[in-house]
C-alpha cells in the first residue's frame, strides 16, 4: 500500500537523542507511513542506529552521504525523496506521540481543502526527556483568510515549531525550500502562509527538545549549520531573516495589494520587535561584543 505520509529525518551526529526520536516515529499509530533518513556523513554511532532500525522496519529508507553537505541540503534532501502526499520533517532530537501523524491526517480531512499545513500543540522537553513547558499555543491555528494575517500570527508568536507539522507535500515543494539563513523555518512558513491556511490539532502531540547542543543555541555559529566550512563573521544571519521573509513573499506571486500588505507585516511583526538580532550582527562584523557580554 502506498504511504499516506512521509516522515523525513535528516541527521548528523545524532546518536544521543536519535534512538528516542526514531522510536517515536516508528511507533506512530498510523501504519501507512514511510520513514526517509538522510545521514550527513555522521562520525558517531548514528549509522549503526539507523541501519539496525532499517533492518527491523521495512518502512525505513536509510541513505548515508559521503560528506557533510550541511543541514540545509540535508533537510531539502529528505523532502526530495518523499513519495507520499503529506510530509513532515522529524529532527533527530524531538519526540512525537503515537497519534501525531494520524490526528494531523484526520484534521486535514476535516479542514478547508486549501489547508497546506496541520500541526498539534507542543510541549517542551529537556535533555532528559522531562516536560518543562506547555507552549501557549491553543489559539495558534493561523487559519485567517489572508496571507498577511496568517504571517502576523505566527511571526509575532515566534512559532517556528509549526515547521515540524504535517505539510501538504505539493504545497511544500512549490516553495523555495530551506533557505541558507538563520530562521529558515519561519521563512518557509511564510511562503506556505502565502499559499493557504494552517490548522491546529488541539492535542499536545509534539515534544520539542531544547538542549545546549542544538544548533539554534549556537549563536552566530548557526551559519555553519547550513555550510560547515562557512565563515561566521560578516554573515549577518539575523539581518538576512527579514530579507528572506520579504523574498519569500515576493516569490509567492500574490496579487499586488496582498503582496504590499504581507511585506508591510514583516517589519511590524518581526524585524522591529527583534532589533537586537540585527544589532548583534553588526557587533559580530566589527569583531566586538555587546556591552552586556563584556
Amino acid at each position: 500500500m502506498a504511504p499516506r505520509a512521509t516522515v523525513g529525518m535528516p541527521v548528523y551526529n545524532g546518536e544521543k537523542y536519535l534512538p528516542a526520536a526514531l522510536d517515536s516515529v516508528r511507533e506512530q499509530d498510523e501504519a501507512d507511513i514511510e520513514i526517509v533518513i538522510s545521514d550527513n556523513a555522521s562520525t558517531d554511532a548514528t549509522e549503526e542506529i539507523c541501519r539496525a532500525a532499517a533492518a527491523e522496519d521495512p518502512r525505513i529508507r536509510y541513505e548515508r552521504q559521503e560528506q557533510n553537505r550541511g543541514g540545509r541540503w540535508n533537510f531539502n534532501r529528505v523532502l526530495d525523496r518523499a513519495t507520499a502526499p503529506y510530509f513532515t520533517w522529524a529532527a533527530a532530537d524531538d519526540v512525537r506521540r503515537p497519534a501525531f501523524v494520524r490526528r494531523c491526517l484526520e484534521t486535514f480531512a476535516d479542514a478547508d481543502p486549501a489547508t497546506v499545513l496541520v500541526y498539534p500543540r507542543t510541549q517542551i522537553i529537556d535533555s532528559g526527556g522531562v516536560i518543562t513547558e506547555d507552549l501557549n499555543d491553543a489559539d495558534l491555528a493561523c487559519d485567517e483568510p489572508t496571507p498577511h494575517e496568517r504571517m502576523a500570527h505566527f511571526l509575532r508568536a515566534q512559532a517556528a515549531h509549526l515547521f515540524y507539522g504535517l505539510h501538504r507535500t505539493e504545497a511544500l515543494r512549490s516553495t523555495r525550500g530551506i533557505r541558507p539563513t538563520v530562521g529558515n523555518d519561519l521563512v518557509i512558513l511564510t511562503e506556505l502562509a502565502c499559499r493557504g491556511p494552517f490548522a491546529l490539532v488541539p492535542e499536545q502531540l509534539f515534544l520539542q527538545r531544547r538542549h545546549a547542543e542544538q544548533f539554534s543555541a549556537q549563536g552566530q555559529a548557526q551559519v555553519q549549520w547550513h555550510a560547515p566550512k562557512a565563515s561566521v563573521r560578516f554573515a549577518f544571519p539575523h539581518t538576512k531573516v527579514s530579507v528572506e521573509l520579504a523574498r519569500g513573499v515576493l516569490a509567492s506571486r500574490l496579487d499586488p495589494a496582498e503582496t504590499a500588505r504581507a511585506l508591510a507585516t514583516i517589519p511590524v511583526a518581526w524585524t522591529i520587535p527583534r532589533w537586537r538580532g540585527p544589532a548583534a550582527d553588526v557587533w559580530a562584523a566589527l569583531g566586538l561584543r555587546p556591552r552586556s557580554q563584556r
